[in-house]
């Protein structure tokens, strides 16, 4: 028997969301490229950390960098 996959992960459904996302993830959620990740980074307009030589984006600077602003809407 197969289980069908809701695409959402057991903490999403419980309400839990990531704090800090792999520069990867940032990559495939964002559609950016690794340039414009590690640029953004560095002009600080993508809040990060490192954390044991990973370095991690903060979702919410991820997700205020892309949200529209009053103007695109």
């Amino acid at each position: 028997m197969s289980i069908c996959s809701t695409g959402v992960s057991r903490d999403e459904r419980a309400g839990l969301r990531p704090i800090t996302i792999a520069v990867a993830e940032t990559k495939r959620l964002s559609g950016l490229g690794l340039t414009s990740i590690w640029k953004l980074i560095k002009l600080r307009r993508l809040k990060a950390t490192r954390v044991n030589g990973r370095t991690l984006v903060f979702l919410h600077s991820l997700e205020e960098l892309l949200a529209p602003t009053e103007e695109e809407c």
